[in-house]
């Protein structure tokens, strides 16, 4: 039996729906190839190993052939992807397409194209709208038709497509191969990844707890063998080989178990293609192993390719387990080689077929690639259940298989072995498909095929998206690891937007709007998707000045959006006669000359940016004012106060002035006179003052009954003030009254206290008899006088 597998042709059946999940499983465990199985050290790798890279439009995975084409392609939004035949009238336009989102299916004449794609809206002779479409168009007129796929979505789809041209439709036959398929695309929250990696090994390994297929009536490909039980599960892969001639050479390679689920008869084989180009062929004289070169006659080409088989000789018996390996290399002459082996229990291997290219080449390895090669297969690796051999598909009637697929790594070194970073439910490549076979993800690079509904999605995978969202610079970055990868997250713990005024302050790691991490160094252990919220507090800086020191403890940084009381008490005492009155504050926007006034000693502001607070206050200091008088203590012209002791509060630099009377009768006959002058003060300190410049006067009354003299004044009768201490002086006196002379004695005192003197009057005895001894002496003398002259005249006559 000639283990040939031809390039199969896409072709889709109206039963099978479509369903795209992501599944994603933490507690995944990759446990079902253990280290002392293989020899290698089991161990997912870091994101190092692999080459990450885009997609776009151009991206698509395409063979075409004489009236056929089928493959993958990347759509964006708006993006169409088309494909053109010369039919002719009465033959049918088949089509089938899976996408992971919904698309719209047009056929369309060249002059419709045309208006389209110069922007007019699109007219079509057919169309049709899903995720999973299957049918076909009757030609009415022979002519150019396109097919013509647009994604009309607003996100990116991948689309699986087979159109074909035939002279009869075809129905409900829409399959695939079925296990685990790396595309070098993975879906990670939604979003498309590609990646790139090489390999020199490749390990698959099958799990048979139960089986029973069944060809059916008819196949896709026109190649049935009905009611044949045997089916086959294939490790397929892709041989990139970079010649020293500077060429790059794509060799499908094949690595096949055949499984006669009727019998348990078990067959292994591998099978070489060249897919350089479409309808490459295998030269006999290049490539040399325990195989033929042959011509195949496939669905899509006419080509030779490499087969060689084995009938194994061990009957299987369930659970019958396997592993397919493939290797490759380059051997001392630089000809890449590829060996085929086989394992039951993973530690013993038997290589069944060693296969050498002559071609001098540099390096060659396996590759997982979202490029097409350019036979137009997808460098990819594929463990699938499908059809035995030639096209031919089959139907499960049970099934109950594990498959686990793995590769070696870092690539040329290969110390480690890991699952395939990512799964897709359905291959690509081979010719053959599976009816009814339904996967489910049991862990990375692992799956469980049972029978039952055939359904396309994508099933999971290790790498691991890192969400960070930092709303200081508004940035959502995404970072790509694999599961278990150890990360480290410094986020500063302080960003200053504007020094002494605006900043944020770390406050903490959401991760998965559950987990809240606070120190803002973290070594983090990604074992799922991860989302983390940088969650930075916006503080601004609140600066207050304050003479009384009682608010500066509220100085500082404050978060967005609190509040901040101020509470100054209307008056406050300092030390030593010292208080401050509350006036106002003043709130600035730092660094502006914008600012409000509060009246209020009491007030809340509200933290909505940066703020420099003013506190307003006047000094004053107390004034002690002692007089033994009453004074008056004006200050500055607005408020007087009158006492013997005025205690008063002064605004610090304001003028003082103590209005002193001059004179002041304190009652008694006594009077404070003040020597000096009004005070007038700038207060800049406390003070105490005593107002000591004042002597006493008396009031000393003096009544005579005569004039005398007091201190040179002649008076009778004199009230008047004297000083304490003043010498008083009434000089002795002599008056004639009433015929005597009376006399006074005088007095001199010194006036200590108010007094009342009343001037003592004597008669001078000694003055009046002198006067009268002179006035008769006198008037003798005239009357003698007077006598004599009478004489003399009494003697002229």
């Amino acid at each position: 039996m000639q283990l040939i597998a031809a390039k199969r042709r896409l072709i889709i059946g109206d039963a099978l729906g479509l369903i795209l999940i992501i599944v994603f499983m933490t507690s995944l465990s990759i446990a079902t190839l253990s280290a002392a199985e293989t020899n290698y050290v089991i161990k997912i790798p870091s994101m190092s190993v692999f080459n990450v890279t885009n997609l776009s439009s151009n991206t698509s995975f395409s063979y075409t052939y004489i009236n056929t084409t089928g493959g993958i392609a990347y759509l964006p939004p708006i993006e169409y992807y088309y494909y053109n035949f010369s039919a002719t009238a009465g033959s049918y336009i088949d089509y089938s397409v899976w996408s992971t989102s919904p698309i719209m299916l047009y056929i369309l004449t060249n002059q419709q194209l045309m208006k389209y794609t110069n922007g007019s809206s699109i007219e079509h002779l057919y169309s049709v709208t899903g995720s999973n479409v299957t049918g076909y168009y009757h030609v009415n007129k022979t002519g150019t038709y396109y097919v013509v796929i647009i994604n009309n979505g607003t996100k990116p789809t991948l689309v699986v497509y087979a159109i074909s041209l035939t002279r009869k439709p075809i129905l409900n036959q829409w399959g695939f191969p079925i296990g685990i398929a790396d595309y070098g695309i993975a879906i990670i929250n939604g979003t498309y990844f590609a990646y790139e990696y090489e390999t020199n090994e490749f390990i698959g390994k099958a799990s048979i707890y139960n089986v029973f297929t069944q060809e059916p009536s008819s196949c896709p490909t026109g190649y049935v063998e009905l009611g044949n039980n045997w089916f086959s599960i294939q490790l397929n892969t892709v041989l990139v080989v970079n010649t020293l001639s500077g060429y790059t050479q794509y060799y499908w390679l094949q690595n096949i178990l055949l499984f006669d689920s009727l019998n348990y008869t078990t067959q292994v084989g591998d099978n070489v293609w060249n897919s350089t180009s479409i309808n490459a062929s295998l030269s006999s004289n290049l490539i040399s192993g325990n195989g033929v070169v042959s011509p195949v006659n496939t669905t899509v080409s006419n080509v030779t390719a490499y087969a060689y088989y084995i009938e194994l000789t061990q009957q299987a018996n369930l659970p019958f387990t396997i592993y397919l390996i493939t290797r490759t290399g380059l051997t001392s002459n630089d000809y890449p080689w590829i060996a085929f082996g086989y394992s039951y229990n993973g530690r013993s291997i038997t290589w069944f077929d060693n296969v050498t290219i002559r071609v001098k080449s540099s390096s060659t390895y396996m590759e997982v690639s979202p490029i097409s090669n350019g036979g137009g297969l997808m460098n990819d690796a594929e463990l699938v259940i499908v059809g035995p051999w030639n096209s031919e598909c089959t139907a499960a009637r049970s099934l109950n298989i594990t498959l686990s697929l793995y590769f070696t790594w870092p690539y040329p070194s290969d110390y480690y072995l890991s699952p395939v970073p990512s799964m897709w439910d359905f291959g690509t490549d081979t010719a053959e498909i599976i009816y009814d076979a339904h996967v489910s993800p049991l862990n990375y690079g692992s799956v469980y095929v049972i029978q039952g509904p055939e359904k396309l999605y994508f099933l999971n995978t290790y790498f691991i998206p890192l969400i960070i969202n930092n709303p200081v610079n508004e940035t959502r970055t995404l970072d790509v690891y694999t599961v278990n990868s150890t990360t480290t997250l410094n986020e500063p713990s302080i960003i200053t937007v504007v020094p002494n005024e605006t900043r944020y302050i770390f406050m903490n790691y959401v991760i998965n709007n559950s987990y809240i991490v606070t120190t803002n160094a973290l070594n983090l252990t990604l074992q799922g998707p991860t989302s983390i919220y940088v969650n930075y507090t916006l503080q601004y800086m609140l600066t207050i000045n304050d003479p009384s020191g009682l608010l500066n403890g509220e100085s500082g940084w404050h978060n967005y959006g609190s509040v901040v009381t101020l509470n100054e008490p209307e008056i406050y005492y300092l030390d030593n006669g010292t208080r401050l009155v509350f006036n106002a504050y003043y709130i600035y926007l730092t660094g502006t000359s914008l600012y409000h006034m509060v009246m209020n000693n009491v007030t809340n502001l509200l933290v909505n940016g940066p703020y420099t607070v003013i506190v307003n206050w006047t000094k004053q200091y107390q004034v002690n004012v002692n007089s033994p008088v009453p004074v008056i203590v004006s200050l500055s012209g607005l408020q007087n106060i009158s006492g013997y002791s005025v205690v008063t509060w002064v605004n610090r630099s304001s003028t003082l002035i103590i209005l002193v009377p001059k004179y002041y009768v304190l009652g008694n006959g006594t009077c404070l006179v003040y020597l000096g002058n009004n005070e007038s003060i700038v207060v800049y300190l406390p003070f105490n003052i005593s107002l000591g410049n004042f002597v006493r006067q008396y009031l000393v009354t003096i009544y005579s009954k005569y004039p005398v003299s007091v201190n040179g004044t002649y008076t009778t009768n004199i009230t008047k003030w004297f000083y304490s201490g003043e010498t008083l002086m009434i000089r002795p006196g002599t008056v004639f009254s009433d015929g005597v002379f009376l006399s006074e004695l005088g007095l001199v005192i010194t006036v200590n206290k108010p007094t009342n003197i009343t001037v003592t009057w004597h008669i001078n005895y000694f003055l009046t008899v002198i006067m009268y001894t002179v006035i008769i002496t006198a008037i003798s003398v005239i009357v003698i006088l007077i006598i004599r002259r009478r004489r003399s005249e009494h003697k002229t006559f």
